[in-house]
């Protein structure tokens, strides 16, 4: 016989605390799909499990603030604590002296009524100052105040990397990639912070959880630090300084040792041994490269104050100056390369270089106080220089003979000339969505018509030869050009420049931000790929495609044969650009991951030089374009410096978003799948890159 169904009396309570138990679990590791479905089912008719939720989620929210600042006791603690014991030892005192006057202990002795020793009762005011004064004592065993020397405190490894996701977020696994950044303490100091990540949230990114530290170093750094660079072996910090022309204090550049923290395969363990630093060299240094850049080079570069050794290890090769971009390791690891001006403003900036435990400090190689650092093609260098060299007159010619006809002289034209670019032009439509494209072209604030404008150009340096070996480039106006590690593509400025406000330097003229194909006849082509694979219809630009020479007119071949061979041709842009920012493109910041496949593009804010906008491209390694239908960061704001390297890119972004201060912000991908995680809040921050 079958007996009715009948619901037990705490069918409900058992309902609630399966829904609680899934709740609570969903914040630590993922569910089940099958509890995912059940909980969903019941939160829609229960109120009091959706309250629930929304307090755990406000909990959350609350342990994810107290995880930026540690607890700090107060100040009158020990006094407190001193003053609860004496008054309870008082207490007692007087309590025994009555006891002992009036026999009432031994009568307590005496009874038997009451079996079993007596308990001893001490006053909670004591408990809790004793278990006060332990706490103390155990948290001061981690220092918290003070600076110490670079790479004299090891890395405190966690034990976990990677960031865990919550309910509300999907996660994708990525590869772990090596990140790091420095952020301000509490005190004021900076330490420098080590992270691997594992885990990227493609959907509702702020809900992944922060980043975990994989170890930290903190700094001693004597002036606020401007942007940080980190060695290819990992074991030497770049840290340029900011410099206060105002007070007379230049910035500097120093070379810091640092210790990496163990990897993540095994975050248990630390590294044995302090890495090999290279310090001050004993061998003399090498003579710099003396190349010719033009007629008009100042002779002998400027004066400035020699390195120093600092207590903790660190060597400052280069003071006195302000930094003018970005400072970059080559390929090998052994030149830093950057450009630098006198604080004073007294000329322009020149390009530096510093050969990695070889030189004491870095030297200058240009005298020309106009030359621009724009990056590394492997190991050499790629700079451009304004060119502003006065046209020669011409000279008179003595009286032609009456009745002579003489074709008029033609007058040299200057190099400042308000002429707009001499490069292709280059097309718009192949760049969906361009960073900093206003709709209708207009030339920046800068260079309004009345403005002189100046020409650019830009060559390849060999600072391995002696003297250095200058290759100029093909092509009129390209400006602070960058080449992807794969040599297939180039970014640059094509288009003029305006002298600044202070007469040493130079802002951006009238022209566009572009991409286009790179061409180098010393490169070895290509296997060419099917033309048809491209999905534009357009002409792919491809190595092969590119091995061409730009189209510059060149002499036709000669048909004798004891003529000279024709020249070889000069490196430079294949000739089709494709535009990537037009408009009021006051400032910007191009860099390329390894792979030469993702480009990220910073484009300057005109009013604030500290912010703009961030973009992440794809290129298409078949056609060479910007692929359409990718478009990982549309528009992102971000601080000035940034980081990208393989599978990931990390930016800092402006405080005050949301209400909170700045984060470090990391996108990063497997293939073409893309997702974002980002850092405990702080202060200040800096990513290194």
């Amino acid at each position: 016989m079958t007996l009715p169904f009948r619901r037990r009396h705490n069918d409900a309570e058992a309902s609630h605390d399966r829904a609680r138990s899934i709740i609570a679990m969903g914040f630590v590791e993922p569910t089940d799909a099958a509890d995912d479905a059940w909980l969903e089912a019941h939160l829609e008719g229960c109120a009091d499990c959706r309250a629930d939720l929304n307090a755990y989620a406000e909990d959350r929210e609350l342990l994810r603030e107290l995880r930026a600042t540690l607890p700090e006791p107060p100040r009158d603690l020990w006094a407190r604590t001193a003053a609860s014991i004496e008054r309870d030892g008082a207490h007692r005192g007087r309590d025994a002296s009555r006891l002992e006057r009036t026999g009432r202990h031994e009568r307590q002795a005496g009874r038997t009524g009451r079996g079993g020793p007596r308990v001893l009762r001490l006053p909670i005011g004591v408990l809790s100052g004793v278990l006060v004064v332990l706490v103390v004592v155990a948290t001061s065993f981690f220092p918290r105040d003070g600076a110490l020397p670079l790479g004299s405190l090891p890395p405190e490894a966690s034990d976990v990397a990677g960031g865990s996701t919550v309910p509300g977020a999907t996660p994708l696994a990525v590869t772990a990639r090596a990140l790091s950044w420095v952020e301000e303490r509490s005190d004021g100091t900076f330490q420098l912070v080590f992270a691997d990540l594992n885990e990227v949230c493609v959907s509702e990114p702020e809900a992944c959880a922060p980043i975990d530290e994989a170890g930290t170093t903190r700094l001693a750094l004597e002036a606020e630090p401007e942007s940080m660079l980190l060695a290819p072996d990992s074991h030497q910090l770049v840290v340029v300084t900011k410099a206060t022309p105002s007070g007379g204090s230049g910035g500097e550049v120093i070379i810091v040792p640092v210790m990496t923290p163990a990897p993540s395969s095994d975050p248990g363990t630390s590294p044995s041994a302090t890495p090999e630093t290279t310090g001050v060299p004993t061998t003399p240094p090498t003579p710099p490269p003396t190349p010719t850049l033009g007629p008009d080079e100042t002779p002998g570069p400027p004066s400035l104050p020699p390195p120093t050794m600092r207590p903790d290890g660190s060597l400052a090769i280069l003071s006195g100056v302000v930094v003018v971009g970005e400072a970059a390791y080559s390929e090998d690891g052994q030149w830093l390369a950057f450009s630098a001006r006198p604080v004073d403003g007294s000329s322009g900036p020149d390009l530096y270089i510093w050969h990695v435990g070889i030189d004491p400090a870095a030297s200058a190689v240009t005298f020309d106080h106009r030359t621009f650092f724009a990056g590394w093609l492997g190991n050499r260098i790629l700079a451009s220089r304004v060119e502003t060299a006065v046209p020669e007159e011409p000279t008179e010619s003595p009286d032609p003979p009456a009745g002579a006809t003489v074709a008029p002289t033609a007058t040299p034209a200057p190099t400042r000339t308000p002429a707009a670019a001499k490069s292709p032009k280059p097309s718009r439509t192949p760049s969906p969505g361009n960073a900093g494209q206003s709709g209708t072209p207009e030339p920046s604030p800068e260079a309004s018509p009345a403005v002189l404008e100046d020409h650019p150009v830009s060559f390849l340096l060999d600072p391995a030869t002696s003297p250095a070996t200058i290759t100029d480039l093909a092509g009129d106006d390209i400006w602070r050009p960058v080449v992807d590690p794969a040599s297939r593509t180039i970014v640059y400025w094509s288009g003029t420049l305006v002298p600044d406000a202070t007469g040493t330097g130079w802002d951006l003229g009238t022209g566009q931000l572009v991409i286009d194909g790179w061409f180098d006849p010393a490169a070895a082509p290509a296997a060419s790929p099917d033309p048809g694979a491209s999905p534009s219809g357009a002409a792919p630009i491809t190595p092969a495609a590119t091995t061409a020479p730009p189209a510059t007119p060149t002499p036709p071949p000669s048909v004798d044969p004891l003529a000279s061979p024709a020249p070889t041709p000069s490196p430079g842009p294949a000739g089709a650009p494709v535009v990537l920012a037009e408009g009021r493109v006051v400032d910007f910041d191009v860099r390329y991951d390894p792979t030469g496949t993702r480009l990220a593009v910073w484009v300057r804010d005109p009013e604030n030089p500290d912010v703009g906008t961030l973009r992440l491209f794809v290129i298409d390694v078949v056609t060479g374009h910007v692929d359409p239908n990718l478009d990982p960061l549309p528009a992102a704001p971000a601080l000035r410096g940034f980081s990208i390297g393989e599978g990931r890119m990390a930016w800092v972004t402006p405080p005050g978003q949301d209400g909170e201060s700045s984060h470090v912000q990391v996108l990063a991908w497997t293939d073409n799948e893309f997702g974002q995680v980002r850092s405990i809040a702080a202060d200040r921050m800096f990513v290194v890159r």
